[in-house]
């Protein structure tokens, strides 16, 4: 039946007292004290009762399971006191044969001790105890509901005036609520303690029972996960020293590593709030109020905003919820204490689209970029309006043209100047300057009596100098004639109309060198004896000549040489023309094509017969192809003589075979014959081709 009210036990003199009395007032305070503890409390881990795995000796990597000293409380103002580290019994896990991380709980148990005894126990059938342990045994697993299970399977329902306390989302009217913590102070205490169930978490551990062992858990985060810890309940906290601390009870290592406190809901702070690191909004936004906690219609508040789609986010500055010029966000110094008279704006967001430094300079450092980004038409295209600076240079960088306006009002027309506006200046996309009518100088400089300009005619843009153009790089101005003022001379168009260029040339379409040459000098401008030209050579109509020229003798020390050079390594020669007629191919020489199908080899052998006879000699000869399988030859006479008078005198020489003599080498057989006793034989030519 429901208890609906707190009774204490009353002594008074001279008193009969029995078991029944002494029961009641063990019972009083023992709930008044479970009350207390689900009162200004909420039930779970007090201190202490951590999960801790000791290595087993000789057995590694298998652990044992112990529970650390501690306190706990359970739902039911239960106090369950662990005195020393209790070892798991590997036997609660038996059920489990598969290696998997399991839930250990611990739940409130009581032990009768010392039964009354000889003459002292009652004349009754129930055993009579003097003394109740109240103690504790473990859970192993995922609780599952029964008939007295509440919506949480892992403890009974609590009984609140006779009913079952439900969760708020489920309960009726008049049905008594369950706190989202289930501490209830006002409850009806379960009559049989041991049968009433309420398991508290520890956390987890890792049971292989394919081998019926305790591993190392994965991870501390999974060993202590869903530990319940118990709390404090109440309207205010009263601090009597100078501050309130709050902090775990024993610190980290790393303090930073996790959270170890949250405050769900709105909190309001009377004075100053102080933070020594870090400040995390997670998900929410910091607002600033006026006195009194109002936004006066115009809210200011600071944000993380994700990106609508994919991956991204802003850090959003509200500036108030319609586009006013009042509504800025400000930043400049000024005096304390804090007022906008004296508060000086050096930067201003106005909330009408507009930007302002009313006194200062914006200032741009670090590293060359583009400093300013007007946006652009596209992401294709993002970057391509920009100032920027590159090295010492400044740039201005647009998908279109730049323009330049007299007056006027915006007008999103590329080059309309807009109402009452006048162009004055366009830099098109092609980069040319644009002026507007009439045909004049555009740009002109008048110096000690001479004239500098650009201007247009008909179709025509110009440059104009008293005599000589000259492009600097860097430097400051020196009034002296080509003349870089320390910077460098980039390029020079002097009087004579010739061009000279310090450093490359690059051009992006036709070269063309009307009836002159392409010279080629050395890097002081010489010619070491030997000029290297190209030239044109014009000889009849329709009759043209693309000379190289490669020095000006036979001498064969000028070449004009075509190669490779590998890997930025040593040039490699591949095609040589000798100024004295030789032409040397690296490899192969392709005609029409193809590659070569012979190799003609040609020269003279000295036989130095002086009288008649026949014979035979060889003739060592050798090809430049890689191999060769067979040989064509013809010979004839080169040098012949006769002493007296030739009377039917015969000279012959004629082929024979020849013979291999290694890959690319072999022996041909001439066969000779003088016929005259005094004729002679000197000299005959050869000419071997060679087949592939």
């Amino acid at each position: 039946m429901a208890a609906d009210s707190i009774e204490r036990v009353n002594f008074y003199q001279y008193q009969y007292l029995g078991a029944e009395d002494l029961q009641a007032l063990d019972a009083y305070h023992r709930d008044m004290r479970r009350r207390h503890n689900l009162g200004p409390h909420s039930w779970g881990i007090v201190t202490g009762a951590t999960i801790a795995e000791v290595p087993r000796e000789g057995d590694d990597p298998f652990v044992d399971i112990v529970v650390m000293p501690g306190v706990v409380v359970d739902g039911f103002g239960r106090e369950m006191v662990i005195f020393e580290q209790t070892k798991i019994d590997p036997e609660l896990f038996l059920a489990y044969a598969t290696d998997r991380h399991l839930e250990l709980w611990i739940q409130y148990d009581e032990l009768a001790g010392q039964p009354a005894t000889g003459g002292f126990a009652p004349c009754t059938d129930a055993t009579a105890y003097s003394r109740i342990t109240e103690t504790f045994r473990f859970f192993v697993g995922t609780p599952t509901a029964t008939t007295t299970s509440s919506a949480d399977p892992s403890h009974d329902f609590v009984d609140v005036g006779g009913s079952n306390a439900l969760p708020a989302a489920s309960a009726g009217p008049g049905d008594p609520i369950e706190p989202p913590d289930a501490s209830i102070p006002y409850q009806e205490f379960p009559a049989v303690d041991r049968a009433a169930r309420w398991l508290v978490q520890l956390g987890w551990v890792h049971w292989d029972g394919t081998v019926r062992k305790f591993r190392p858990a994965a991870s501390a985060d999974i060993r202590n996960a869903n530990r319940r810890y118990a709390g404090f309940v109440g309207g205010s906290l009263l601090v009597e020293g100078p501050g309130l601390l709050i902090a775990p009870r024993i610190a980290p290592a790393d303090v930073e590593a996790q959270p170890f406190a949250e405050i769900a809901g709105r909190v309001i702070v009377d004075g100053s709030l102080a933070a020594r690191k870090d400040v995390n909004i997670e998900g929410g936004r910091l607002q600033l109020l006026a006195a009194g906690g109002t936004d006066e219609t115009r809210p200011l508040w600071m944000q993380r905003l994700g990106a609508a789609v994919g991956s991204g986010a802003d850090l959003r500055i509200h500036i108030g919820d319609t586009p006013e010029a009042v509504t800025r966000l400000t930043v400049g110094p000024g005096p304390q204490p804090t007022a906008a008279a004296t508060e000086k704006v050096v930067f201003a967001v106005a909330g009408d689209d507009k930007v302002y430094v009313p006194t200062g300079t914006l200032f741009f450092q670090g590293s060359s970029r583009p400093l300013i980004d007007l946006g652009a038409s596209s992401v294709v295209h993002a970057g391509h309006n920009a100032f920027g600076r590159q090295g010492t240079s400044v740039y201005y960088r647009s998908e279109g043209s730049h323009y330049w306006y007299l007056q006027g009002v915006h007008d999103n027309a590329d080059g309309n100047p807009g109402a009452a506006g006048v162009q004055q200046l366009e830099l098109t996309a092609g980069g040319t300057l644009r002026f507007g009518d009439p045909y004049r100088h555009m740009i002109e400089a008048s110096v000690a009596g001479q004239t500098y300009a650009v201007g247009a005619q008909d179709r025509v843009l110009y440059m104009r100098s008293d005599r000589h153009f000259a492009w600097y790089r860097g430097g400051a101005h020196n009034s002296g004639q080509f003349d870089p003022g320390g910077g460098a001379v980039a390029m020079t168009l002097d009087n004579n109309s010739q061009l000279s260029v310090t450093g490359g040339v690059v051009s992006k379409g036709d070269v063309q060198l009307w009836g002159t040459r392409l010279r080629f000098l050395t890097v002081g401008g010489g010619e070491d004896t030997d000029p290297l030209e190209i030239a044109r050579i014009n000889w009849a109509p329709d009759r043209n000549d693309l000379r190289v020229m490669i020095g000006d003798n036979l001498s064969g020390d000028d070449r004009f040489v075509v190669g490779t050079q590998p890997g930025g390594g040593a040039f490699q020669e591949q095609f040589i023309v000798e100024n004295d007629g030789d032409v040397r191919v690296a490899r192969d020489l392709w005609v029409g094509g193809r590659k070569p199908l012979i190799d003609v080899y040609a020269g003279e052998a000295f036989l130095n017969r002086t009288g008649a006879g026949s014979g035979t000699v060889p003739v060592p000869v050798t090809t430049r192809l890689p191999a060769y399988s067979n040989i064509q030859f013809m010979v004839a006479l080169s040098d012949i003589a006769n002493i007296n008078v030739a009377t039917d005198a015969r000279w012959a020489v004629h082929p024979g075979s020849w013979v291999r003599t290694g890959t690319t080498s072999a022996n041909i057989n001439v066969n000779w014959t003088v016929n005259d006793s005094d004729g002679q034989l000197f000299w005959f030519s050869y000419v071997v081709i060679f087949l592939p």
